[in-house]
């Protein structure tokens, strides 16, 4: 089973067709966060620590199987951060962490979007393709999408004091090898956060390179993925 966590101001649209590329032997479990898609109407969570708390109970039922974490730029940080609960309670860990365009927790943070207007935000993210080119060619979907993207921001930011303990779960990191908003460099770190290894994949394509080339991924995903976790 592939547990599958989206980007900031997005949603399991992210993954739509991912079960029919992967396969029938890894289930696709795409996670939505609370005050979007189907969940619009629920309050959006805007503490990370409650959040993750949330997902643990939400999400524990399902994980008493192989599996394993996708998290996609935000996606990434709070899966990290569940997995890190979940080892804090001695509970079933995933069989591997899967980073995609994000730096690791701690990282310096390239902007900070309370500062911003949403003009200002909406450049700076167009800048570095913080924003997906559909979001970006329907002003009034941007339009919309903005609180909850300032929202969703605010649980990548460093908290002062948080300490990162390596995890005994090996994290594999991918990434675009155009994305100027996460670098090949920013992405290493990940792998000092591991006992277990890992790998590091390019792929062409910037910080959405999901959407771009999927193929590659999904090939990679599966050589990744081979026997690790099944359907179940």
């Amino acid at each position: 089973m592939l547990v599958c966590f989206h980007h900031a101001g997005g949603g399991t649209a992210l993954f739509r067709g991912w079960q029919e590329h992967l396969g029938q032997d890894i289930a696709v479990w795409p996670v939505l966060l609370p005050g979007r898609e189907r969940r619009i109407r629920e309050p959006r969570r805007t503490d990370p620590t409650v959040l993750v708390q949330e997902l643990a109970g939400e999400l524990g039922p399902l994980l008493d199987r192989p599996y394993a974490f996708f998290g996609h730029s935000m996606g990434a940080l709070i899966a990290h951060r569940l997995v890190a609960l979940r080892q804090d309670r001695g509970e079933r860990l995933p069989a591997a962490l899967i980073t995609s365009a994000c730096a690791p927790p701690l990282s310096p943070v390239h902007f900070s979007a309370s500062r911003l207007s949403d003009d200002e935000l909406v450049a700076q993210l167009g800048r570095v393709g913080g924003i997906p080119e559909q979001l970006l060619e329907h002003p009034e979907w941007l339009r919309l999408a903005l609180p909850v993207i300032r929202d969703d921001l605010g649980l990548c930011r460093p908290y002062p004091g948080e300490t990162i303990q390596p995890l005994p779960v090996p994290i594999h990191v991918c990434g675009g090898a155009e994305d100027r908003l996460v670098g090949e460099s920013e992405l290493r770190g990940w792998h000092a956060l591991t006992e277990a290894g890992g790998t590091l994949a390019m792929f062409a394509g910037d910080h959405f390179y999901v959407n771009q080339r999927p193929v590659a991924l999904f090939q990679h995903l599966r050589a990744l993925l081979s026997g690790a976790v099944t359907a179940g």
